[in-house]
């Protein structure tokens, strides 16, 4: 599979598109404030560029099952080259106005709808719909997002210091169109991987086919859980490192290094894993090392313990991930997958911004390791409840072999 040229020009297309990404969500927050000297302003960039994921979030499956994910990820890319080069540009000509920098960044929102789902869509027309495959290519996807995470945001750091906030921004859109490049060309797909259907539902058939498959229902709550407590997880570090290690924030960034690099260790464990294990059967096992785990933190442990459990955690997410998401894929119809997808994947997003604002309020009513415990339980919840939605299809898998 790793010699799959189209899935290799997939993964560096997603590789630096993505990392570009990291480089302006670093980027255009410092250059806000820097220009500004505004925190408010800054967080109102923040709001501009995920308002159209939450407005148009679901509905953008549709434009995509009619499209195809391919030409989807294609154009979004060309879109949002310019839109990433028109703050940089409009800044060297002296024409950049903060209303401006809200509008180009509500554009960077709209044109990212749709690609992570499109991402997914696109894999089974190019290594097929066998389950192993398709559980090892979503892992390679979900590793290659995990290096960028853990390298991207200390790189665009390192960038911003050497050549200024603007100048990282002409680096964003250059990746842009690299990865246009890399997946316009070299992505080679089998065949068509959506469907027409004269009756899909609407917008929200997504939704309705989640309520009538209750596995999947089931399943989809815990990732739901999940996508509300992790926010909950990372908001906490800087607060560890401030009342516990005398304000030092180099334990809040080995904290989120930790999970991060969990996760790339995870990536690596599914691919090799999946050959030996049913998808779902290793995803079940997986679950169990994500909520549990975090009991660790209630008590004030040492940090080498904290480290431990959230090196845990971090790799126990793309075991579980990558497994579950081709799953899915291979459970929904065709027709119906980019509105599932979507679906969840709008609600993840809507959900995360809502776990740190919980948490925040948390911390100062309750108290650190008070919020510990309610991550605790949300998460084993979360973890005891996919090992069982999932039972049917890993027995299922046990008795086949």
């Amino acid at each position: 599979m790793i010699r799959d040229r189209s899935l290799l020009a997939l993964l560096a297309g997603e590789f630096v598109s993505r990392l570009g990404s990291q480089f302006t969500s670093l980027a255009l927050p410092w250059f806000v404030l820097v220009t500004t000297g505004s925190a408010t302003k800054m967080g109102l960039v923040f709001a501009a560029e995920l308002a159209p994921i939450a407005l148009f979030g679901i509905p953008s499956a549709s434009l995509v099952q009619r499209l195809g994910p391919k030409r989807w990820m294609v154009l979004m890319d060309a879109l949002r080259a310019p839109v990433v080069a028109a703050v940089p540009f409009l800044h060297a000509v002296g024409g950049l106005t903060f209303g401006l920098i809200l509008l180009l960044a509500a554009l960077q929102g709209t044109f990212s709808c749709g690609y992570f789902m499109s991402q997914r869509l696109v894999l089974p027309a190019v290594v097929g719909e066998d389950e192993q495959l398709l559980t090892q290519a979503n892992g390679l996807v979900e590793g290659t997002t995990n290096v960028t995470n853990l390298v991207g945001p200390a790189l665009a750091g390192i960038l911003i210091a050497l050549i200024g906030a603007a100048n990282v921004m002409w680096v964003d859109a250059a990746s842009y169109v690299v990865s246009v490049v890399l997946i316009g060309v070299f992505v080679r797909v089998g065949r068509a991987v959506h469907e027409d259907s004269e009756d899909l539902g609407g917008i929200f058939a997504g939704l309705r086919y989640l309520r009538r498959d209750t596995l999947l229902a089931r399943a989809s709550l815990s990732s739901l859980v999940f996508g509300f407590v992790f926010p909950m997880l990372v908001a906490s570090f800087p607060v560890v490192a401030f009342e516990q290690y005398g304000r030092n924030a180099r334990v809040a960034g080995l904290l989120l290094a930790i999970i991060g690099a969990g996760q790339v260790l995870g990536s690596l464990l599914t691919f090799k894993l999946v050959r030996r294990i049913k998808p779902m059967r290793l995803a079940s096992a997986a679950a169990l090392g994500l909520g549990p785990p975090l009991w660790l933190l209630v008590p004030q442990s040492p940090l080498w313990l904290v480290g431990i459990a959230l090196a845990v955690v971090g790799a126990a997410v793309p075991l579980v991930n990558a497994p579950y998401i081709g799953m899915l894929t291979m459970r929904v119809p065709n027709a119906l997958r980019g509105h599932v997808l979507q679906s969840l994947l709008t609600i993840n997003q809507l959900l995360g911004p809502v776990g740190y604002v919980v948490a925040g309020t948390l911390f100062v009513h309750a108290g650190l390791h008070a919020t510990y415990a309610v991550i605790a339980v949300l998460g084993t919840f979360a973890s005891l409840n996919f090992v069982v939605a999932v039972g049917p299809i890993r027995d299922h898998a046990a008795q086949a072999a």
